[in-house]
């Protein structure tokens, strides 16, 4: 079997994440790792020896991971406003690379790193990991096979309790910057790529509204998101996104996509799909790992075998993401103004 040496770029929470996918898959090996905070090499090493496997090198030079002989492909898991230079070093050195979602906190910044991959003909990669999730994926499968004829709304809701995303980004991260968005565009860029791709249409307009939450138990924020997206095809989808410490029962993932011919689809956490139609009701229960309930397992694996082994182009490009990272940064600007964002025709 034929193993693929991957290197990981950046230490932090989408590491481990990525780490706990890749030791699940027979022809990944972790062979080296980079940050530049030395502290943080002794803190992979100690969580990487819990999940049974050993990193090879360590380095503070992002160039000399790049150059790395047993390196074959990379995974850059760092923070978007610290992703460009980072992943700009890693795509000339031609090695196929996999960058986490957003791959900057500019359109103008995906680009860049677009144009780059396409100079130097390298395979790029944007983890937009809902298109792999498997409830996801059967959602796409029954709403292209025409089970409930062509969607005519959709209403979508996540919650993420507040102390996963304190332990994510501790008190004074970046990610808590209320003045810049905190971690709405990092939350919700998953779903709006997940839109265009199952709806296959192309957003006109989106309206929004952000209410923070103060939570000093975590020294981080809460918020409430809401907003609609009107499609092309006249499909209005609504959003709700949530992260709070209310004490309850609150489902991590729920969705409902009605259709044209009455019947519809709907998502009952990662786990459950059900479809109602005239003739009866159905459901597919998934029993999934960790890693595999986000699609990060699938997408990983997909990264490694048709990417990296197969040279295939991918499914998903920065194309996509650039045009995700647009419609989150659509609900900060909607939601500052009070005022619907259209977006462009070429869209």
């Amino acid at each position: 079997m034929k193993r693929v040496g991957i290197g990981l770029a950046g230490l932090g929470f989408m590491a481990r994440v990525h780490s706990r996918a890749l030791i699940g898959i027979p022809e990944a090996e972790i062979v080296a790792a980079w940050s530049k905070f030395p502290e943080e090499h002794g803190k992979f090493k100690e969580f990487a020896a819990g999940l049974g496997f050993g990193v090879k090198r360590f380095y503070t030079e992002i160039e000399k991971m790049t150059k790395d002989p047993e390196v074959d492909a990379i995974i850059c898991a760092i923070p978007s406003r610290f992703m460009e230079p980072i992943a700009s070093e890693i795509i000339r050195s031609g090695k196929a690379t996999l960058l986490e979602c957003p791959p900057s906190d500019t359109p103008a910044g995906v680009d860049r790193l677009n144009q780059l991959a396409r100079d130097k003909n390298v395979r790029v990669m944007p983890g937009l990991c809902y298109r792999f999730a498997p409830c996801f994926r059967k959602v796409n499968e029954l709403i292209n096979s025409g089970e409930i004829g062509n969607p005519v709304s959709v209403r979508f809701s996540e919650f993420v309790p507040a102390d996963s995303l304190a332990r994510q980004w501790p008190t004074g991260s970046w990610a808590w910057n209320k003045s810049t968005g905190g971690p709405i565009v990092t939350m919700t860029i998953f779903c709006m790529d997940m839109a265009r791709w199952i709806l296959k249409s192309k957003p006109v307009s989106l309206t929004a509204s952000i209410n923070w939450l103060e939570l000093p138990k975590y020294g981080t924020l809460g918020y409430h998101v809401s907003n609609s997206i009107r499609f092309r095809n006249n499909v209005v989808w609504i959003n709700e996104f949530s992260s709070d410490d209310v004490t309850g029962t609150r489902s991590p993932l729920w969705m409902e996509i009605l259709g044209d011919n009455g019947g519809s689809v709907i998502v009952d956490g990662p786990e459950r799909i059900i479809l109602k139609t005239g003739k009866g009701e159905k459901s597919w229960p998934f029993a999934l790992t960790r890693p595999e309930r986000w699609g990060h397992k699938p997408e990983d694996e997909y990264f490694l075998r048709s990417v990296v082994l197969n040279k295939e182009e991918p499914v998903v490009n920065l194309s996509d993401a650039k045009k995700a990272l647009e419609m989150s940064l659509a609900i900060l600007e909607s939601s500052r103004t009070g005022n619907p964002v259209n977006f462009d025709s070429q869209f």
